[in-house]
């Protein structure tokens, strides 16, 4: 504000505006909240790159499926180790009545909770998935019509 040339420049907000001022001159205006410090424009790309890094995983195509008989599984890993849903829950973080669906089968369990139950019973509940399969076509990107269908029906006949 005064003019002089300083190394060390702090930014202050003064009448609505900040401004990088020397040591002299930071007494007057108050502290310019982070947003304001850096600008709008850079506030604004900084979060959105924020909001890109969290959701960076979503793209990824996972070739392993949960197998069939997850439930099974949890169940037998929970038993061997001689526990029970609630303290089962309580060591993963999560409810008993989700353990207890998923031990049913009625909830198919989110990846993170595959994560958790596998990590913590020594069990495996994802498969590898072939991705070349015999009804569809690996050269070409098309999906198969119901007149495809009844070909390949036809031919194993």
């Amino acid at each position: 504000m005064c003019g002089a040339e300083s190394a060390i420049l702090t930014p202050r907000k003064t009448s609505g505006s900040v401004l990088q001022v020397c040591s002299n001159c930071s007494s007057m205006g108050s502290e310019p909240t982070h947003r304001e410090s850096i600008g709008h424009r850079a506030y604004v790309a900084q979060t959105l790159e924020k909001r890109q890094m969290k959701t960076r995983y979503l793209d990824i195509e996972t070739e392993d499926v949960l197998v069939k008989n997850y439930g099974e599984l949890v169940r037998r890993g929970r038993e061997k180790l001689k526990l029970d849903h609630v303290s089962l829950a309580s060591k993963i973080s999560e409810k008993k009545s989700i353990i207890a669906s998923v031990e049913a089968g009625n909830m198919k369990p989110t990846e993170k909770l595959i994560k958790k139950l596998e990590n913590f019973l020594k069990i495996k509940l994802t498969e590898s998935v072939d991705l070349s399969s015999d009804t569809a076509t690996s050269s070409s990107n098309q999906s198969l019509t119901m007149g495809d269908l009844i070909k390949q029906a036809m031919e194993k006949d």
